[in-house]
């Protein structure tokens, strides 16, 4: 018999946009805040995931919308973000967690378009979003952003160095931006996972410097939680590891997080 959670009052009142939320990671982070009574912004690119999604939170008398969104593209971001206030009036939580990743490839040699991919959607993803959502929440006085990082932005690696240096970049940003907005009463936080299972790595032999076992997206999305509602109120411009201090690898072959 399927368990039902129901949600809690947590975040009653606060609205929610986490990107890439049609699985993985993105997908536990929504379903993980809807429960505890935000109502969520689902926004990507698929949108059967999206109302898979959205049906799992609904399930626990959760609310939830879906957006077809593209983090890469300024129009796309523009013109969601600016849908999303006007259908819910707020944005109070804002998770950046789409990112892409393309199979192993040593970095000096890796094809410029899978390159521009990984940056257009990690890095400028990241960017973008934040560039449309920050002036409402400056405006408002108030406002999270939880920017999804990576092992890979903390190790440098040979293989995955496109990768890794979206999530550098993430994690620099992430940083700079928390200083410009701390003043305004927004705090901008992250999370750097290391191997996290998913769909898509559910083929994937596991290496042997990943560790005993692999983190679930749930342990994510609970770490998001706190970010969301228990971090210290003077907490900004930090990122919580999720990485055992042997993961050196950062992320498997084909691994998206999406």
């Amino acid at each position: 018999m399927e368990q039902v959670i129901f949600m809690s009052d947590l975040l009653r009142g606060k609205v929610a946009l986490v990107t890439g939320a049609g699985r993985g990671i993105g997908r536990a982070i929504a379903t993980t805040l809807a429960n505890e009574g935000a109502r969520l912004a689902l926004t990507g690119r698929n949108i059967s995931r999206l109302e898979q999604a959205k049906g799992e939170i609904e399930r626990t008398q959760g609310q939830a919308d879906v957006w077809q969104m593209d983090v890469s593209q300024e129009s796309s971001v523009k013109n969601v973000v600016g849908k999303i206030i006007d259908y819910w009036g707020q944005i109070d939580i804002l998770v950046n967690n789409a990112a892409i990743i393309h199979p192993e490839m040593p970095v000096w040699n890796t094809p410029i378009l899978e390159w521009d991919e990984e940056m257009n959607v990690n890095l400028r993803g990241t960017f973008l979003c934040c560039h449309f959502v920050l002036p409402h929440m400056v405006k408002r006085g108030q406002g999270i952003v939880i920017n999804i990082g990576s092992s890979s932005g903390t190790i440098a690696e040979d293989l995955y160095g496109a990768y890794g240096a979206t999530k550098w970049g993430v994690i620099g940003y992430t940083i700079s931006l928390a200083k410009s907005v701390r003043q305004h009463g927004v705090k901008v936080n992250g999370l750097n996972p290391g191997w996290v299972e998913t769909d898509m790595t559910a083929s994937t032999d596991i290496p042997s410097n990943a560790g005993p076992e692999w983190t679930q997206p749930e342990d994510i999305a609970r770490a998001s939680l706190f970010l969301a509602a228990h971090a210290p109120a003077d907490m900004t411009g930090q990122f919580i590891n999720l990485f055992g201090a042997n993961d050196h690898s950062g992320h498997a072959p084909s691994y998206i997080q999406k």
